[in-house]
């Protein structure tokens, strides 16, 4: 056995203990009735195109608690009758989806919401009032208080999205896509959400927040790392700062999911540890196959767009002008 195989075999087996306080469901139980507080007060605005076919729009809905939420909505303009809609949502601080992202949805007659993350787009503006600030982007935002924790407001603002998009489409059932942040978001709101019937998650963030802080090289989960050399070098608050990241850790809301997954892993990936989608992977609660790519970092090969589309096609089968559920997923 090579030394690649013999991580693999690891990884594999890799299936940390989850790390959820005693109140865990009761606090997103508690947000997600909250939610019923605030009215979406949806705003569209249709956008030239220069596709034909396709209609775009640009959306604002209110998010939890707080802020305005922007979004595109592309959307066939003869949407198939019995099929469902589809959000996604971007990387960190990398809000760069185009409509033409979501053409391979659009032309199965499937309409798509794409979301603005709140304070990482000119569009989407945090309006929420932290009592802390951040030692480096937004990870540490509200980082002593779960119930104010920037990344509690964008998850709920996630969960809000779906609501958003089955009031534009008339559509019940959803499913999600997301790479990096976008893939641990994707994951958050398949946990929190209802009828999500599949989501696509890659190289996901947010996940097995006490591993991936101590071995990540870049990115997002440094920002940890930054504040403790920076505000707190003996590490006097790393019990409450881990005590915040675990109720918004995607490994702890994995059992929560039930839906079809297909997750994807970069096997050099410095930003989002392999390790860490393993552990997320393993504790996701219906059906999953994962997809390890052996030679990409913090990205997946074009190849991986095929296996999405195959994956969606499992679940959506046409017979006879119908989509039906087929149930030949397999855990791998």
């Amino acid at each position: 056995m090579n030394a690649y195989d013999e991580a693999i075999e690891q990884l594999r087996n890799y299936k940390p203990q989850q790390t959820k306080k005693a109140d865990f469901d009761a606090f997103w139980d508690r947000l997600k009735v909250e939610n019923h507080e605030y009215p979406l007060n949806v705003e569209v605005k249709e956008r030239a195109y220069s596709v034909p076919g396709v209609k775009v729009y640009d959306v604002a809905f209110d998010g939890f608690r707080n802020s305005r939420i922007h979004g595109v909505y592309v959307t066939p303009e003869i949407v198939k009758y019995d099929a469902p809609a589809a959000v996604i949502f971007h990387g960190y601080n990398w809000n760069t989806l185009q409509p033409h992202y979501t053409f391979k949805h659009v032309i199965q007659g499937v309409p798509v919401l794409l979301v603005d993350v709140r304070g990482q787009s000119v569009k989407s503006a945090d309006k929420n009032n932290y009592e802390n600030g951040g030692a480096a982007g937004w990870l540490t935002q509200g980082i002593f208080d779960p119930d104010q924790y920037y990344y509690t407001h964008v998850y709920m603002d996630c969960y809000r999205s779906v609501d958003v998009v089955r009031e534009l489409s008339g559509k019940r059932d959803v499913y999600l896509e997301g790479g990096s942040q976008g893939g641990g978001l994707a994951i958050a709101t398949a946990a929190l959400q209802e009828d999500i019937t599949l989501t696509l998650c890659d190289i996901p963030f947010m996940t097995d927040f006490e591993r991936s802080v101590g071995l990540a090289a870049e990115g997002p989960y440094t920002e940890i790392a930054h504040y403790f050399k920076v505000h707190d070098p003996q590490h006097l608050t790393v019990a409450k700062i881990f005590e915040t990241l675990s109720y918004v850790d995607t490994m702890n809301l994995a059992t929560f999911v039930t839906c079809p997954v297909l997750l994807s892993v970069g096997m050099i990936d410095p930003v989002c540890p392999p390790l860490s989608a393993f552990a997320l992977y393993h504790h996701l609660g219906g059906p999953k196959e994962i997809r390890t790519y052996r030679e990409y970092g913090h990205e997946v090969p074009m190849l991986h767009e095929e296996e999405k589309l195959k994956f969606i096609h499992k679940k959506y089968v046409a017979k006879e002008g119908q989509i039906h559920e087929d149930c030949l997923f397999t855990n791998r």
